[in-house]
């Protein structure tokens, strides 16, 4: 009666941590950054392990390189008096084109205007849209 009860318990807590909603935090901001990469139309071969991703996309000149991008920082914070959107987020990351480090020199950067359009550069910032539990880049 006991193990009966106990493989319920265990059935229950399974189905709650599936119905779990996405959090404003560091790990759904950066599985966010992730997902933005890997959804752009100009992306293929999208391999995600940890805080890296490896991927093929535009080089900025008309050409696809290999790229490989590290996410090195993540900070979430609240932003007060904006119920609509109560958090930003910031993700600072290594880009690497070909094998060779894109430079972000201020408030400029190397890397194609196609991930720019994206929200995405080496540091970039998004916003938790409350209403729909998800980042915004």
């Amino acid at each position: 009666m006991i193990g009966r009860w106990l493989g319920v318990a265990s059935l229950v807590g399974v189905a709650a941590l599936g119905c779990t909603q996405p959090q404003a935090d560091e790990n759904s901001l950066r599985n966010s950054f992730a997902e933005q990469i890997a959804t752009s139309s100009f992306v293929s071969n999208f391999a995600h392990e940890g805080d890296e991703f490896s991927f093929s996309g535009p080089d900025g000149e008309g050409g696809t390189v290999a790229w490989r991008v590290r996410i090195e920082t993540s900070l979430v914070e609240p932003v007060d008096f904006n119920d609509d959107a109560p958090f930003t987020g910031r993700i600072l990351s290594e880009w690497k084109k070909d094998g060779e480090v894109a430079q972000y020199l201020g408030n400029m950067t190397a890397i194609p205007k196609e991930f720019q359009d994206r929200g995405l550069a080496q540091e970039c910032w998004a916003n938790w849209i409350a209403a729909e539990r998800r980042w915004d880049w």
